[in-house]
């Protein structure tokens, strides 16, 4: 995330300070409350220290690192990130030094409750014993880490800068729950006369304290800079950290040192108190008997190393720092020794993180990015799911680029296109992390069109935001607006249903109201006059559900009747019709129907889904879509053949697919990309299964591509990956469901609608 030595950079300057974006690392600082990091300072001109802090904040007098004249050294740093969304570093030295930040991870915004889910604050000393005495040769010092400085005495861990000067002999310090055994692991190294730092990570004793025990010959001072704490309990929810007493996972010394450009691994998860399915650990690094200059690189056993460094080191250093690292899929954690020379690695495993998605709601997206639809921070797409930013969602609504998230505490975040301003937070700006819609709350509902939001309220009325060119809004004029409005003459409103440029109030009375375009006299009212306030469609009652695709709309009627209006090319209507001028301003019935519990629409197509688990269709059917072995257009519903036992529907443009009681998967229709995943790319006149599904209880469609979500919470996907919409880490197309990988515990999946 930076590196001052970039071409050619300028190093910081005695008492200045230098910035670094959490943007450049997640496109955005939305929802990240705070950063982990792997702070390195190289070519320093003197003595001195660095401290990390909130940008925009009061600089502390805490130190994160402190180093010599040219020395190359690093610590692991968590810091808080500012209302800029940045994180400040400032160089206390009367010479200049270059300056590296690796990240490791982030922490998410927001009120912690979860047991093992962390509480970052400003770096703050508890202890400093050059106020009082020197910490002893073989002795101890404990600090109060629990009910003070705004940490609750229930605190479970504490996360601490330890800093040893002014030693007398070389040794190391172990930090441990005050009141418990000491353990024989170092928390932090250090040599006579130097003054060295180290992140710590280590439970809170009974009595709320820390203590620390210097094994030496000679006194030390200790400096301890806390920078957040862990919440107790039982730490069982995915993404939360289990702190452990510090035990010894690994010491080359009773084996073989790590070799020149060598690598050695140890047994992170499934040992040692880390459970076997643990993300990833935290362990304090220590390399010792160096022959030369060099650092060590940890990452996940089996994966790709990176470039970044983890601990720097000189010729007959001892050194150590504080890694957070993810766990490979064997539990083992990698350790690259990137030297010229041999060095002994030892590591002190601290704690571990729970795997599983960090919270639940939590919303991830895969694919193409275009205009910044994906939330997560990133410009480019993605072809495995990454987690949308801050959003802990019970609802998501996606129309062509933007995307809308209903958040657990009423409010509404939307994020991608904004150029109508249906972000609705007062902006045209591009969302390129989720933003929250400006003035909602108690929002119980939400739905997305062409670029215009709706959000019905608790209270049974609508506001609206975005695109107004047809009165879509609602709210009497034509105007966008980029923040929500009310629309106007509604309430005791059920649900909104959105089409292109037109929208639906399902009353809870099973009345309907419509407003916006009705050139095509979508509207329902008797005229293809457009409105900017919502009228009545006439002839409605008892209405269960409205369906809108294109300038056609169907309403359900509770006793399973099916009523269309607007325009019928494609013979979309169904109500026996057969020119795709026609266009019926009021709802009519559609023959043919009854019982019917659910209709879609893939655009000129549609679908009723029968209480008998028949499926019936009509309308354009060039690719053969209705289903029923023809290619011949049907002004009226037909049964689609061997859809028997079919539990719900999905319907693309040219494409349907129907779920089964069985859990089996059907898909007829348009197959260019192989949408129907059923092994070819040749259309489907009857429906043909899904091969490599079992057990759908939800399908999704976009396009070109199916989604399949099973009964155990995984994702299948099928069709064209030009932009990695299958999730599976490539961009190969496949005529056959594939896994989304690294998705569990799924709740729904939704069409992007792009």
């Amino acid at each position: 995330m930076l590196d001052t030595r970039w071409g050619g950079g300028t190093p910081v300057g005695s008492d200045s300070s230098v910035s670094f974006s959490v943007a450049e690392y997640k496109g955005t600082s939305s929802g990240i409350a705070a950063v982990v990091f792997n702070l390195t300072v190289t070519e320093p001109g003197s003595f001195g220290f660095v401290t990390a802090y909130a940008g925009g904040g009061a600089k502390p007098s805490a130190s994160n690192l402190n180093y010599s004249t040219g020395q190359t050294v690093s610590n692991l740093v968590t810091a808080p990130v500012g209302a800029d969304g940045k994180v400040t570093l400032f160089n206390r030295s009367p010479g200049t030094a270059h300056l590296i930040v690796d990240v490791a991870g982030f922490y998410l915004e927001g009120a912690v409750s979860q047991p093992g889910a962390f509480q970052p604050m400003a770096p703050t000393r508890f202890l400093d014993t050059r106020t009082r005495n020197a910490v002893g040769p073989g002795s101890a010092v404990s600090f109060q880490a629990a009910g003070v400085h705004g940490i609750p005495s229930t605190a479970a861990a504490v996360v601490f800068n330890l800093t040893a000067s002014e030693a007398k002999s070389f040794g190391f310090v172990t930090a441990y729950p005050s009141g418990t055994k000491r353990p024989t692991s170092s928390s932090l190294n250090y040599l006579k006369d130097q003054t060295v730092p180290n992140l710590v990570t280590v439970p809170v004793g009974a009595d709320g304290k820390v203590s620390l025990f210097n094994q030496s010959s000679g006194s030390v001072q200790l400096l301890a800079d806390v920078a957040g704490y862990f919440l107790p309990g039982d730490p069982t929810a995915p993404g939360v950290f289990h702190p452990l007493a510090p035990s010894r996972v690994l010491d080359t010394r009773k084996s073989s040192a790590a070799a020149a450009d060598g690598a050695v691994s140890f047994q992170a998860a499934g040992a040692n108190g880390v459970p076997a399915g643990a993300a990833s650990v935290v362990f304090n690094l220590t390399v010792t008997e160096t022959e030369t200059f060099g650092f060590v690189s940890a990452y996940p056993s089996g994966t790709k190393r990176s470039d970044a460094s983890n601990l720097n080191y000189s010729r007959g250093q001892t050194v150590p720092n504080l890694v957070t690292v993810p766990v490979g899929a064997d539990g083992k954690v990698t350790l690259f020794n990137r030297s010229k020379g041999r060095a002994q690695l030892i590591a002190d495993v601290a704690g571990y993180y729970v795997a599983g998605t960090p919270t639940e709601g939590a919303a991830y997206t895969w694919g193409g990015n275009y205009a910044r639809e994906a939330g997560t921070g990133y410009g480019e797409g993605t072809s495995s799911p990454d987690q949308v930013l801050g959003v802990n969602a019970t609802s998501i609504k996606a129309a062509y680029y933007s995307r809308y998230a209903l958040l657990k505490d009423g409010t509404v975040k939307a994020w991608g296109d904004n150029a109508a301003g249906q972000l609705g937070n007062g902006t045209t700006a591009e969302g390129l992390n989720p933003v929250t819609v400006k003035g909602l709350g108690g929002v119980a509902a939400i739905e997305a069109g062409y670029q215009t939001a709706y959000a019905v309220l608790r209270d049974g009325s609508v506001r609206a935001w975005g695109a107004n060119t047809r009165g879509q809004l609602g709210n009497g004029s034509t105007t966008g607006s980029r923040v929500p409005v009310a629309v106007k003459g509604l309430s005791g409103v059920a649900a909104v249903v959105a089409g292109e440029s037109v929208a639906y109030a399902l009353l809870n009375d099973g009345s309907v109201y419509a407003w916006g375009d009705n050139r095509s006299g979508q509207l329902g009212n008797g005229t293809t006059v457009s409105t900017s306030t919502p009228v009545k469609v006439h002839g409605l009652a008892g209405i269960a559900s409205i369906t809108t695709a294109g300038q056609t709309t169907y309403a359900r009627t509770t006793d399973g009747k099916v009523l269309s209006w607007g325009s019928n090319e494609g013979m979309a209507l169904g109500n026996g019709n057969p020119s795709n001028d026609a266009v019926v301003r009021e709802p009519t019935a559609i023959p043919r129907l009854s019982g019917v519990t659910s209709v879609v629409s893939g655009m000129y197509s549609a679908y009723a889904l029968l209480d008998s688990g028949a499926v019936m269709a009509w309308g354009s059917n060039n690719f053969g879509q209705l289903g029923n072995g023809s290619t011949a257009n049907s002004a009226v519903p037909v049964p689609v053949d061997n859809a028997s036992g079919t539990v719900s529907l999905a319907a693309a443009l040219g494409a349907a697919y129907a779920v089964r009681r069985d859990g089996s998967v059907l898909g007829w229709g348009n197959n260019r990309y192989g949408q129907l995943g059923n092994g070819t790319t040749t259309n489907a006149l009857v429906p043909t299964p899904v091969v490599g599904v079992q057990n759908a209880k939800h399908l999704a469609v976009n396009g070109d591509n199916g989604y399949a979500l099973t009964s155990d919470g995984t994702v299948y996907a099928w069709g064209k990956n030009a932009d990695g919409q299958l999730g599976n880490g490539t961009t190969t197309d496949s005529t056959v469901a594939v896994k989304v990988s690294g998705l569990e515990g799924v709740g729904s999946v939704i069409p992007s609608g792009s």
